[in-house]
């Protein structure tokens, strides 16, 4: 009931200062890509992903498909203009002969020790399930706890991406993530080291359409006020691209010499004593942050501009 009362008096004036920052935009905004994780995980994060998709807080999250997800909950993300993605799953809630811990998974995968003909199995598994779920492809990959990158699980992947969605001397129609980091902090350079690189270079020479920079990696402890200052601290990162203003009616969010496109991922869920998961409090944290009307004036303050991945357009 709290959340729907200030769903209700926020909508209106967030529309009224959207209007008012196109109608003044920067010369130098920054091009943000703001991408929810585990979407199906529960009825929580979904209802987050919507709330703020309404407040356009967020442009883009990652389906689990080992997750639930009604269809009227699809429907209404369709009609916000969400993109949605697949977050391949090998150590969450999809079931699978390859299902484990992360720590197992990263240590078969730098052995060699994964069977390639299993994992490309798997992948398409997901992606089968993602087209059956939503009647569609992913618009981008990614992957839970950034598995997509390792090796082996890589190769099968832009093979598989490009099999389906590709083709001989085709342009790929899927993008992808890549977590080259926003700023210099010890936990982004683990994941980027963890294939980061490699899996970039794949992108490019599959021509998927990626991110430049990667960000909202964190220790999930944060209160808001902790909150506040890391989002600041990544935007500010964010670089300025020189004339955005100027064509945010048709903003390409691939590789291009133009534009320099910053992912911040972020993992809301709306308080709900129904489910449990590890970092739930944090989760509940985000979600109140990302509500906030201190977040709003930041994204404002900061010259962000969200863009979708699939249809090339600035969405606010």
């Amino acid at each position: 009931m709290i959340i729907n009362n200030i769903m209700s008096k926020n909508k209106d004036s967030e529309k009224r200062k959207c209007h008012d920052h196109e109608a003044n935009p920067s010369k130098n905004m920054r091009a943000v890509i703001i991408n929810v994780d585990d979407l199906g995980l529960s009825g929580a994060v979904n209802e987050a992903v919507i709330h703020l998709a309404e407040l356009r807080r967020i442009c883009a999250s990652s389906y689990m498909v080992g997750g639930v997800i009604t269809d009227g909950d699809i429907r209404k993300l369709s009609e916000l203009d969400v993109d949605i993605g697949l977050h391949l799953d090998l150590t969450g809630v999809f079931r699978s002969s390859l299902q484990g811990s992360l720590k197992s998974l990263i240590l078969a995968s730098y052995l060699r020790q994964l069977n390639i003909e299993q994992v490309t199995n798997i992948i398409k598994q997901q992606l089968d399930a993602f087209e059956d779920k939503f009647g569609h492809a992913p618009v981008f990959i990614d992957g839970h706890q950034h598995i997509h990158q390792l090796p082996v699980i890589r190769y099968c992947l832009a093979n598989e991406l490009n099999r389906r969605y590709g083709g001989n001397n085709a342009q790929t129609n899927i993008s992808a993530r890549i977590t080259t980091p926003l700023i210099n902090d010890f936990k982004s350079w683990v994941i980027y080291v963890l294939g980061g690189y490699a899996w970039r270079k794949l992108c490019e020479h599959h021509h998927m359409s990626t991110n430049d920079y990667f960000g909202g990696v964190y220790d999930f402890n944060a209160n808001s006020l902790k909150l506040a200052l890391l989002w600041e601290k990544w935007l500010i990162k964010a670089p300025r691209t020189t004339g955005l203003s100027s064509m945010f009616a048709k903003i390409p969010t691939s590789i291009h010499t133009n534009l320099s496109t910053t992912l911040i991922m972020c993992h809301p869920a709306v308080p709900d004593n129904s489910w449990q998961d590890e970092i739930k409090v944090a989760r509940e944290t985000e979600y109140t942050w990302l509500m906030s009307h201190e977040f709003s004036e930041l994204i404002q303050r900061k010259d962000v501009k969200l863009v979708n991945w699939s249809n090339n357009i600035a969405i606010n």
